[in-house]
């Protein structure tokens, strides 16, 4: 058994400032699930991620990996009074186990091979033994010992059956199977022989609970869980719950209108009734009344399209298309703002737009596109109006090919240095539209075939619409298009475009499979592929009759040269304020690139890093604190990373954390420093300790001198000095040895 014991630290909050190279996650918790109870807690599982309320003061806390969880996707939860453990299962079958303040690990199942499905469907507490029912078999966890204890199989007509729930009547367990509900005694030491139990009927059921003196089995499909707290049964139906005395004489049942979607209910020592809900969180009554209900501040949903930062906000949007077939009609859009609070946007909220997959600001208005309504204008988180083909003189074009589903399949808003609003529709013949400051719309030729499908879009230094391109149904992708409007968008007289695919001079890319694209700092165009990356070095020779293809970049792998990355999906790129490549891949994590993309420079994975999951969909970043959010496939969390974007001038430098502390070993960061300013760092007396390059608009001390030894305690000053010699800035550090 490999075991793994982390410390349980203390949860991060939501809107404070980060030291360089620590996390936050901004994981979901709205749709509540299951609940247990601890002396002064209370436990809840929501969107797969678990929240703490205090039952004293009602304050709430968060648990995930950054601070100590071993996994994500958690999936039962319950507590053994007696060995004073709280016990995760994961949707993988990881399991972890809270005792004294830390976290133990027993991943034994979740690597063991097994034939089948391997699913563990409910935890049972019996003394210092949990009872995992599972898809194959009763497992035994000890909880003293911190292990698998055993697991017992039972063979219906030669074949393992599954396991659904187990309980407890004095002295003798029941579970429940797809075959019916067996027993045998609690105190047998020889439950490894399925001989040796019985079948007590044969009702198929997925839940079962019991009393010292009384057997619940459940049939109704109708009640989504059974569960016996304090001496009470208890019946949980998606709209209301029923209670029963220990002997199941029925006793009342509850209904309010915030359960809608109940999927747990206990009911504690206190006597207070809790409710875990996925539509309205986790309820609580106190003598049946409503008394509050908690949800953790955070994004409507961990599912997400696309990430962008529009200071002071970070906007994440949930919907997404495939093949024209997944339509989300709730979960719109999420907003962040700097005070870590969140504005979630629904269905209604955007006009009633479906699958929300970019957002763009111009002046104080934000736009939503739609992969099926058109865009939505929202100004102070109010709807101002949703823009359809008609609204927009038909710039925002519907689809051609389906009579009676009029799509307005809108991807990739950006906006240009005059404040024009860009954005693509798909599958029409003016793909290509833009919308005025004086809300003037009009959109563009292609000559192509109506199954194109446009899904991003980019805008270079010379303001030509980079375009990717692929087909409905994702087969025969087509690559990207380039569309020159030459400065005159109300003319199009002397418009151009280009279709690049992987032909040698005209565009020479790795792959028409194109997934991502993002303009650096020195207005080079970087291409995602599922091949790797691609750099266009010198995009506005597109049109100019001279070679711009696109070229991979070559690494040395020990003896060896090959492509970067190119043998991943490329999802997503960004680009720093030192104009660094961060890069998401679908299946190896993400990774950060020097800014030629010739150095890796950090590699984060589900493994070393609290990543959830190592499929990148999007990420997106503060320019100012370098705070890097990541969008996975599980989720959303964050990595303060160690540049920011400088200016040409500098502004009020800021230096975190100070004072430094004698307890503090992290890296400080000073922001506020012009782009890529030269710093030193001197003693009182003038001599120099340490001196280097920021990253962008941000340099990063280690607290050492050039002896790579701890400086000492008092105050240092900052001294920076742009590239051209000038702009020199001072600050301050006190420093405690």
């Amino acid at each position: 058994m490999k075991k793994l014991i982390v410390l349980l630290f203390p949860c991060l909050m939501l809107g404070q400032d980060l030291s360089i190279g620590n996390w936050n996650s901004y994981q979901s918790y709205h749709s509540a699930s299951y609940i247990t109870e601890t002396p002064d807690k209370i436990y809840c599982i929501a969107s797969e991620g678990i929240f703490l309320v205090n039952k004293n003061d009602e304050s709430i806390s968060r648990l995930s990996k950054i601070n100590g969880l071993s996994d994500f996707g958690a999936k039962q939860i319950n507590y053994s009074e007696s060995a004073k453990t709280v016990i995760i299962v994961y949707k993988n079958c990881n399991i972890d186990l809270i005792k004294n303040d830390q976290i133990i690990n027993i991943s034994d199942i979740k690597r063991k091979e097994i034939l089948g499905n391997k699913l563990i469907y409910n935890i049972t507490i019996k003394n210092n033994i949990a009872y995992l029912s599972s898809s194959f078999g009763l497992i035994l966890v000890d909880l003293d010992k911190e292990e698998i204890k055993e697991t017992y199989q039972l063979f219906v007509e030669n074949n393992n059956t599954e396991i659904k729930d187990c309980a407890f009547k004095s002295d003798t367990i029941f579970v429940a199977t797809s075959s019916g509900v067996y027993y045998a005694d609690a105190n047998s030491n020889s439950l490894v022989d399925y001989n040796n139990w019985h079948l007590y009927n044969s009702f198929v059921s997925n839940n079962i609970a019991a009393s010292e003196t009384s057997i619940l089995i459940e049939e109704n499909e109708n009640i989504i869980n059974v569960s016996f707290c304090n001496d009470f049964f208890i019946k949980t139906k998606s709209d209301s719950i029923f209670f029963y005395d220990s002997n199941l004489n029925f006793l009342y049942f509850l209904t309010h209108d915030l359960i809608v979607n109940a999927k747990y209910s206990c009911y504690d020592k206190d006597a207070n009734l809790w409710v875990a809900d996925s539509e309205n969180g986790l309820l609580k009554f106190e003598d049946l009344n409503y008394e509050n209900s908690f949800i953790p501040e955070s994004p409507i949903s961990n599912d997400l399209f696309s990430l962008e930062y529009f200071s002071p906000n970070l906007y994440m949007c949930h919907g997404g298309h495939t093949n024209f077939g997944n339509w989300n009609n709730k979960d719109g859009a999420s907003k962040l703002d700097e005070n870590g609070f969140w504005k979630n946007y629904n269905y209604y909220d955007l006009g009633n737009a479906k699958d929300i997959v970019d957002v763009a600001i111009v002046n104080d208005n934000v736009f939503f596109s739609s992969f099926y309504n058109g865009v939505s204008q929202v100004k102070n988180d109010d709807l101002v109006v949703r823009w359809n083909a008609s609204g927009t003189n038909y710039a925002i074009d519907t689809i051609g090919n389906w009579a009676n589903d009029k799509r307005l399949s809108v991807c990739g808003l950006k906006t240009d240095n005059q404040g024009n609003l860009w954005g693509v529709t798909s599958s029409v013949q003016n793909p290509l539209f833009v919308k005025s400051p004086d809300d003037i719309w009009r959109s563009f030729y292609i000559q192509q075939q109506i199954k194109y499908l446009y899904t991003d879009l980019v805008i270079d230094s010379d303001n030509q619409k980079w375009i990717v391109v692929g087909r409905d149904g994702g087969a025969n992708e087509i690559g990207l298009l380039v569309y020159n409007d030459n400065n005159t968008i109300m003319d199009d007289s002397d418009d151009q475009y280009k279709l690049l695919n992987t032909s040698v001079g005209n565009g020479n890319l790795p792959s028409l499979n194109i997934l991502s694209i993002a303009k650096d700092l020195d207005g080079e165009i970087w291409v995602g592929t599922d091949k790797g990356v691609a750099v266009f070095y010198n995009p506005s020779l597109i049109f100019s009759g001279y070679n711009f293809d696109a070229e991979q970049i070559l690494i040395q792998e020990g003896e060896y040269g090959q492509y970067l990355l190119s043998e991943e999906k490329v999802t997503c790129i960004l680009v720093d304020g030192a104009n660094r490549k961060w890069i998401g891949t679908e299946s190896s994590g993400l990774f950060l690139f020097s800014n030629d993309g010739t150095e890796e420079v950090l590699h984060f994975t589900s493994t070393n890093s609290p990543l959830n999951s190592d499929n990148i969909i999007d990420i997106a970043i503060n320019p100012t604190t370098g705070e890097l959010f990541i969008g996975t496939s599980k989720g959303l969390l964050s990595y303060r990373s160690d540049a920011t974007t400088g200016g040409l001038v500098a502004s009020k430098t800021k230096v975190f954390p100070n004072p430094v502390k004698e307890t503090y070993f992290g890296p400080i960061a000073i922001s506020g420093l012009t782009t890529n300013a030269n710093f030193k760092i001197t003693d009182i007396n003038g001599n120099i300790v340490f001196e280097g390059f920021a990253n962008g608009g941000q340099a990063i001390w280690n607290g050492k001198n050039k002896n790579n030894e701890r400086v000492g305690t008092g105050i240092y000053l900052l001294f920076s000095i742009d590239q051209k010699g000038k702009e020199k800035s001072i600050s301050k550090i006190v420093f405690i040895k």
